[in-house]
């Protein structure tokens, strides 16, 4: 006798298999021998001999990846305008991305416009990298994502190698696996420099003494 399944969305399994002994039912149907007599519809033991996952190695995964954690490559420091920061996603298995019909972006939380971190590269692994540009005004104390819906395949895919849809729901903010737990990357804020004024002003005129800077040193003449 032959049955039919359909693998739905969701189901999973390392090695099929079926539920126990009783699970062969008539189901209100018959099974019977040319002489009327009802069958025995007790199965091997899973996994034992003569069962199905004994005689057949078939492996269902209808789970698209899931995500593990938002990191970050870069120092735990302060960045400013033009300064690049890349964003890693990790997931639970091997991320495939498609970006041909589209870019997949990370919504970031940094103050009165929000930026994207736009995919860069990481396909066939579990960590996808994203790149960050800080533009003038940014400013975060310790960056993270606007929201656990920020990442978006945004026309593109990130799938499993059986074409299974990542679910991109991020961590909560503040979680322990989310970005500003992980990291602390601040944005914007005083950038430090320091101006040296001179009364020379003719000409070949020149300072004849070195000077040397370092740390948060303000000079002011």
């Amino acid at each position: 006798l032959s049955f039919l399944y359909n693998v739905q969305s969701g189901d999973n399994s390392s090695d099929l298999d079926y539920k126990s002994t009783n699970s062969l039912s008539a189901n209100g149907g018959t099974i019977r021998d040319n002489m009327s007599n009802d069958g025995t519809f007790a199965l091997a033991s899973p996994g034992t001999t003569n069962s199905l996952g004994a005689n057949k190695s078939i492996v269902i995964d209808a789970v698209g990846p899931t995500v593990d954690n938002v990191s970050s490559v870069d120092n735990n420091t302060r960045y400013f305008s033009g300064d690049n920061i890349t964003i890693t996603v990790g997931f639970n298995e091997a991320a495939y991305v498609v970006n041909s019909g589209g870019n997949p972006s990370i919504e970031l939380e940094t103050g009165s416009n929000d930026r994207f971190a736009y995919y860069t590269s990481g396909s066939s692994s579990t960590v996808l990298s994203f790149l960050y540009t800080i533009q003038s005004g940014d400013n975060s104390s310790d960056l993270n994502y606007k929201a656990t819906n920020s990442l978006s395949v945004n026309g593109g895919t990130i799938r499993d190698n059986m074409s299974n849809d990542a679910t991109l729901t991020l961590p909560s903010q503040g979680a322990s696996n989310s970005l500003s737990s992980l990291k602390n990357l601040v944005v914007g804020g005083w950038k430090q420099q320091a101006y040296i004024k001179s009364s020379n002003s003719d000409a070949n005129d020149s300072f004849s003494y070195p000077m040397a800077f370092s740390n948060n040193t303000l000079v002011v003449g």
